[in-house]
This record gives C-alpha cells, sequence and structure tokens, in this order.
C-alpha cells in the first residue's frame, strides 16, 4: 500500500496545542498540561487558526466553546496522537524484551522450568525464546544473546562457558528387563541406540572413549535432537545417551537409569553467547548473572565454569 501524499501540514506543536485545548476546554490547563504559559498556547491556536483559514474555538467570558470546525479537527487530531502515543509505549515496552536463542534441550529440560523465576525477579524485562537445534548466527539473526552447544570463538562474539556436558547411556526399567544384563559397556553392541544427532557422533565418541570396537551405529533410531531420544529412551525404545546435569529428574525418580553407573563421557560444552555489539547490555548481563548463579544452585558438582 502506498503512503497518502499530505498536502502542507499545519505545525505540529500547534496541532498538538489545539488537542490539549480542544479536550480540557481551558488554555490555562493546557498550558499546565504542556508545561508553557498561557500566552503560548493563546498563539498556537491564533497562528494555527490562521494557517487553516478557520476559527476553531468560540472564546466567551471564562468560557471556551470549539466551532463545528473545531469539532471537526479535533476528533481525527485525538485518535493520531493516541496511536502516536500506543506506538511509543510499544516501543519502550520491545526495548526491555530480551531475544533469545536456546538449544531445544537446554531450554526444555532446564530453562523454561526455571524462567518464571527470572520473570519474578525482573518482571520490566520480558524474555521472548526460541529454541533451535542450530547455534545463533548474530549476523543475520536479531538476537540478543544465544545458549549454545559447541560451535566455535568468533570474533566480536563473547562466549561464556556454563555447562559442561557429561553423557551417560540411560533406558528405562523397562528395556533393561527385556534385554540381557547390561553389565558393561561392551554389552550395548547389538542393542537399540538412540541417536541425538543425525550424524551419529556422540555414539561415536562414546564407543571410542569406552574402547567399543565395531559398534554398529546403522542399528538404531535418529533424532534430531536430545530431548526427543530422551523421551524415546523413557518410554523403553532403546539406549540414548543422557546429560548428568539435565536428566537428574528422571535419575532420581527412576524413569531413566544408568546401567553402567554415573562415569560419564565428556563430548562438548553449553555456552552463553553475546555480540559485541548488543545495545541492550544491562538486559543481557542481568539474565547472564541469573543463569550462572541459578546454574550454581541447581548443580551440586558445581559443572558450571
Amino acid at each position: 500500500m502506498q503512503p497518502r501524499k499530505h498536502p502542507d501540514l499545519p505545525s505540529l506543536n500547534g496541532l498538538r496545542t489545539f488537542e490539549a485545548a480542544a479536550r480540557h476546554l481551558s488554555f490555562t490547563l493546557t498550558a499546565q498540561e504542556l508545561c508553557v504559559t498561557q500566552g503560548a498556547v493563546s498563539r498556537q491556536i491564533k497562528q494555527l487558526e490562521d494557517q487553516l483559514k478557520v476559527i476553531l474555538f468560540h472564546r466567551r467570558h471564562k468560557q471556551l466553546m470549539l466551532t463545528d470546525q473545531g469539532i471537526l479537527l479535533s476528533s481525527p487530531l485525538t485518535r493520531a496522537f493516541n496511536i502516536i502515543a500506543e506506538g511509543v509505549d510499544r516501543l519502550k515496552n520491545q526495548q526491555q524484551d530480551f531475544s533469545l536463542k536456546v538449544h531445544p534441550t537446554f531450554a526444555i529440560r532446564w530453562l523454561i522450568p526455571r524462567l518464571h523465576h527470572f520473570q519474578a525477579l525482573h518482571p520490566e524485562i520480558q524474555v521472548r525464546l526460541t529454541t533451535s537445534g542450530e547455534n545463533v548466527d548474530f549476523s543475520h539473526e536479531n538476537f540478543d544473546a544465544g545458549i549454545t552447544h559447541e560451535g566455535n570463538d568468533i570474533p566480536g562474539i563473547t562466549r561464556e562457558k556454563i555447562l559442561t556436558e557429561q553423557l551417560i547411556p540411560v533406558c528405562s526399567p523397562k528395556f533393561l528387563a527385556t534385554v540381557s544384563p547390561l553389565e558393561k559397556p561392551e554389552d550395548i553392541t547389538g542393542r537399540m541406540l538412540l541417536h541425538n544427532t543425525p550424524d551419529l557422533k556422540e555414539w561415536a565418541i562414546f564407543a571410542d572413549q569406552a574402547k567399543i570396537k565395531n559398534l554398529a551405529m546403522e542399528r538404531g533410531q535418529v533424532f534430531e535432537v536430545d530431548d526427543a531420544a530422551l523421551q524415546a529412551a523413557t518410554s523403553g525404545l532403546g539406549i540414548a545417551l543422557g546429560d548428568l546435569f539435565l536428566i537428574r529428574d528422571e535419575l532420581e525418580t527412576g524413569r531413566l537409569v544408568a546401567p553402567f553407573g554415573l562415569i560419564p563421557i565428556k563430548t562438548g560444552n553449553y555456552y552463553f553467547s553475546r555480540p559485541d555489539f548488543n545495545q541492550k547490555p544491562g538486559n543481557v548481563t542481568i539474565f547472564q548473572d541469573w543463569l550462572i548463579t541459578t546454574l550454581n544452585q541447581t548443580d551440586p558438582q558445581k559443572k558450571t565454569v
């Protein structure tokens, strides 16, 4: 839709003065609202009337009344200034928004259940959360910060390590009861593996660190994210790799068991990333401080750094 072409409009200051005077029907109250003198209000109205070549007010003894022309102008001006005020309010509120892109497993299993605590502490900051298995690309995406899994150092991006990923094989008690004993890592050979990435790399790392030869990677189900693989493991489909920090609830309640104990493999880290050019360092820093403090409080082994 093409913008409408406007003829030469009167002074915005004059229109604003008239709109206030039309609401108050008093130059004195208008002057108080606009923090100017009554004489300045009177001059602005006179200049506007001269420019428009109309009379906007009937000036009577201690009484101000709109003329028909004044009534015709005042209603659209009030609507217009209300629209402007709403736009300014939305802009102010948006400036308090904090947009964050988060790895899905970290978001689902740790951040989202605790996010209400942050909002209670800082109701003025609205967190807008986006989950994705792809790390945030600040050069093409409009996010204030990101919680990323792995990735590389990038000039202009500050990354702080917040969590060391430590994976262990887990499955449901139901699955464990239906297979021959899983007593040592080599016993997973021939079992249904639940892969949390299409490249199968984490089970490959596990096999390497556990010194398992010829582990059949193709024998398994492939998922896009960790949480889907862990849900499948909880349902009894097979064996998944779960982060000790993020599956603590399932281990404590027995929904998942660790057949080989809690000795993990290390495959990577989670990072809090923020662009150096960010224009809202206050919000970013407030959230980052809360995040790290809360991680430390909920991690008895202090995996955070």
